[in-house]
């Protein structure tokens, strides 16, 4: 049995676009597991910061949620990262 070039060619595109957005997700999953542990351990810029990079991954991921919820979620870490802290001691 032979495979024409051409699906040959349409299989390893699928394969590439499979194996590239796992790697993606993958990685978001490790900028999710620092933002929740900064989150806990009270680190608030560290963990905007590694919320800003798991909404980055997102961008790469290709779906419709994904290419949704990343730039909003990159939007929404960027404001919190300005937004003013009020005063804990009063």
């Amino acid at each position: 049995m032979e495979i024409e070039p051409l699906n040959l060619q349409q299989i390893l595109a699928a394969a590439h676009a499979q194996v590239a957005a796992a790697l993606w997700l993958s990685a978001g999953m490790l900028c999710a597991t620092a933002t929740i542990l900064c989150s806990a351990a009270g680190w608030r810029k560290a963990a905007l910061a590694w919320g800003f990079l798991y909404s980055g991954t997102l961008c790469f991921v290709h779906n419709g949620h994904a290419q949704i919820l990343g730039p909003v979620g990159c939007a929404a870490a960027a404001v919190g990262w300005f937004w003013p802290v009020k005063n804990r001691s009063s």
